[in-house]
């Protein structure tokens, strides 16, 4: 979890100006119980201390720690772990488990920012992964130079002193960056644990905290790589700390929780990002009858999906007629066919729905349809595929009110004011890659977070008394299935509706 600015707190604290002369000298006998390399770790005597910045009545000996570790689907380790190393932790540990779980269709060069005891290398290094990982404690560099020795696997030689923002590049042909990011707040009381280096390393930074300082060393210093590289950053988001999902998603990324853990009253996730489209971008025409139709002739491959200004014969359910003004957003995405493994039309036209209604800070009527507050609707959903291909997934949304052909249309103009059309197409497309794109590295989205997202948007309006109905009953709504489908109450019995035909709503005044 290391990857701080050189500081040996352990030791004393030091202000920014009181660094190590030489970054990797280390006192005698603070190696992990192996053998130091001597051109490696230039090793000194507890009196040859340069500056006053290294070790002031520290006792030579290091107590270690000895752990057995095993993570179900990549291994089990013995892990040596040094005073004033981060040790394996919950965090940790979870971190593990989303690297084992990871798709097995992409293996290849990684990076480990602030190595720790060298765990997390070591089940990546186990996985198949070559690793290089850093880490500006010299105990850390030590201590995982010595488990991957002590474990029988290779890479010692890639272990080096170094961090974000310390001189450390990032190789060009890099596919995945790992890191579990300190996430107290900078300045926090934390009496009596600000004493060791493994707990200082728990502390964020200002301004973007440390996730934004490797988000700005991506897109300043290593732009080409963005649209190739995953990320994985174990995160604070509740309360948000200092290192902000919203940072990367207005750098253009997309992103996908992939566990999360509650620790007291903090949230801890791993979250996941990549480059919306892989860099690729949308294709936009500046009109088109119907993007469903456009979608058709996109290449099959990647994260395709099509942007039009303006829709002259748009359809909408059931074959019906989508009228539309300029201005809105039409767009149709293409979806592998293969999503629906795991997730059912019906749910994924609810989740669509969801992801719309929150960005045009709207309510959502099931299965799919954007409304305001009192049901007046604002745009729709419409899932289509043909002979197996991709599934196409069509959006209209207007942006103005208006009425034509005795028909009333009404906009997000109403609701988050006159927002620029391709500005809310590209939130919605990130949005809809973090749940739906495969970029090779990131298993899919669970289907049991988007049943609990759609259900978030449906109860926004539901919370304010609107009601369902089929015929002269009234039902209540009460969730919603997995298959996307709307359980209901009414006096008698519980039920499902699978259908909109023949379902009314009923909004109160």
């Amino acid at each position: 979890m290391l990857g701080y600015p050189a500081t040996l707190g352990a030791f004393k604290r030091l202000t920014p100006s009181e660094v190590l002369a030489k970054a990797r000298e280390v006192p005698e006998g603070a190696s992990t119980a192996y053998p130091l390399v001597m051109d490696d770790i230039k090793v000194v005597s507890r009196g040859g201390v340069r500056n006053g910045t290294i070790l002031f009545g520290f006792l030579p000996n290091v107590s270690m720690k000895s752990l057995k570790i095993s993570i179900e689907g990549a291994g089990q380790w013995d892990v040596r772990v040094p005073q004033t190393v981060y040790p394996p932790r919950e965090d940790t540990l979870m971190l593990c488990r989303v690297i084992a779980g990871l798709s097995t269709k992409c293996v290849g060069k990684a990076l480990e920012v602030g190595c720790g005891s060298g765990l997390v290398t070591m089940v990546l290094t186990s996985l198949g992964w070559e690793v290089t990982a850093c880490d500006l404690n010299p105990y850390a560099v030590s201590s995982t130079r010595g488990n991957l020795d002590l474990n029988g696997l290779p890479g010692a030689e890639k272990i080096f002193e170094s961090g974000i923002g310390e001189g450390m590049q990032i190789p060009e042909d890099t596919q995945l960056i790992v890191w579990n990011l300190p996430y107290l707040d900078e300045g926090a009381e934390n009496r009596g644990l600000l004493e060791k280096v493994e707990e200082i390393a728990l502390n964020d930074i200002s301004a973007g905290g440390w996730g934004g300082s490797l988000l700005r060393q991506l897109e300043n210093e290593n732009s080409s790589l963005c649209d190739k590289v995953a990320v994985i950053l174990v995160m604070r988001t509740d309360p948000e700390g200092n290192s902000r999902i919203s940072d990367w998603e207005h750098g253009g990324w997309s992103w996908r929780a992939l566990e999360s853990e509650r620790y007291g009253p903090e949230k801890v996730e791993v979250i996941g990002f990549w480059r919306t489209g892989s860099g690729v971008e949308a294709t936009i025409v500046e009109s088109c009858s119907s993007t469903m139709d456009e979608a058709v002739k996109l290449d099959k491959e990647g994260w395709q999906r099509i942007f039009s200004k303006i829709q002259t014969n748009g359809r909408g359910r059931r074959g019906s007629e989508w009228i539309s003004e300029e201005g809105g957003v039409f767009a149709t995405w293409n979806l592998d066919s293969g999503v629906l493994e795991t997730l059912s039309p019906g749910l994924i036209q609810t989740s669509v729905g969801a992801v719309i209604s929150e960005i045009l800070s709207a309510d959502m009527k099931w299965p799919n349809d954007i409304i305001k507050e009192d049901g007046q609707k604002i745009g729709g959903v419409l899932l289509e595929s043909t002979n197996g291909g991709p599934i196409r997934v069509g959006v209209g949304v207007n942006k103005h009110s208006f009425e034509k052909d005795g028909v009333c249309g009404y906009g997000w103009e109403e609701t988050v004011g006159g927002r620029d059309a391709s500005e809310i197409f590209t939130e919605i497309d990130r949005a809809l890659s973090s749940i739906f794109e495969d970029n090779g590295v990131f298993v899919g989205t669970k289907p049991e977070s988007l049943v609990r997202s759609s259900w978030r948007a449906l109860s926004r309006s539901l919370s304010r008394g609107v009601t369902a109905s089929l015929g002269e009953d009234l039902l209540r709504p009460s969730g919603l299935n997995i298959r996307g489908e709307l359980e209901v109450v009414d006096r008698r019995e519980t039920g499902v509706i699978r259908d909109l035909d023949n379902v009314g709503w009923v909004f109160p005044n």
